[in-house]
């Protein structure tokens, strides 16, 4: 699964990263340990098919929704099941995206109680999560939302957990962003569990609570 992760980027990072035209800039604040309700930086197709930059809430809002609080049990998608259930299906249809981050956190049960691990790309390359987004409204409130599809675990990570963030190679970003991409496409591109090489380590329980959101989170520690 993905509960919290980074992202640490500048939006003209995301935009290099996307190929995204224009300088539309967005005012993104760096997660060092992003939970679900907060907003993330995005890649996905606009209106006129073209790559665009959008801040989005993690937590995915059907626009069905009759309350916003929903967004809580929606923060992932199964690869598996995603074309299927009725919160996901026709955002995965219409509305992918791509969140970057830096990594993310899993926690594993030890003798001491559960410890926090942060995984990322051995290369320290941002990975890209396969998400969907959706627009939700009422009462003139707006909300823009994400969630991360998810699937089973590369079995260097199974250790940790037997899920992992879905990743998007970046020779696929088009065919995933693009609509008419068939789904089963899509779905495999999903489903594949990405290999890293990724580099883990264990981390401060500090994690814990969203309250704490700094670069010292990511230090490793030793003992």
């Amino acid at each position: 699964m993905c509960g919290r992760f980074t992202q640490r980027m500048s939006w003209t990072e995301i935009h290099a990263l996307y190929q995204i035209p224009g300088h539309v800039q967005l005012n993104l604040q760096p997660r060092y340990n992003g939970c679900p309700t907060q907003d993330f930086g995005a890649c996905r197709l606009d209106g006129a098919g073209t790559r665009a930059l959008a801040k989005l809430r993690w937590g995915l809002v059907p626009a069905w929704a009759k309350d916003p609080g929903i967004s809580s049990r929606l923060i992932n998608a199964r690869a598996e099941t995603v074309h299927e259930k009725p919160a996901f299906r026709d955002a995965f249809r219409r509305r992918r995206c791509l969140v970057p981050a830096n990594g993310w956190f899993e926690w594993c049960a030890e003798r001491e109680g559960k410890q926090p691990y942060f995984i990322t790309a051995s290369d320290e390359a941002p990975v890209s999560f396969g998400a969907l987004w959706e627009t939700w409204t009422a009462d003139g409130v707006t909300v823009e939302s994400f969630v991360i599809l998810t699937t089973e675990a590369t079995p260097a990570l199974t250790d940790l957990h037997h899920r992992q963030p879905a990743v998007i190679r970046a020779e696929d970003f088009q065919d995933w962003l693009d609509p008419t991409t068939p789904a089963q496409r899509a779905l495999a591109m999903a489903r594949h569990p990405h290999s890293g090489p990724f580099d883990r380590w264990r981390v401060s329980r500090q994690v814990n609570s969203p309250r704490n959101d700094t670069p010292e989170l990511l230090h490793p520690l030793y003992g």
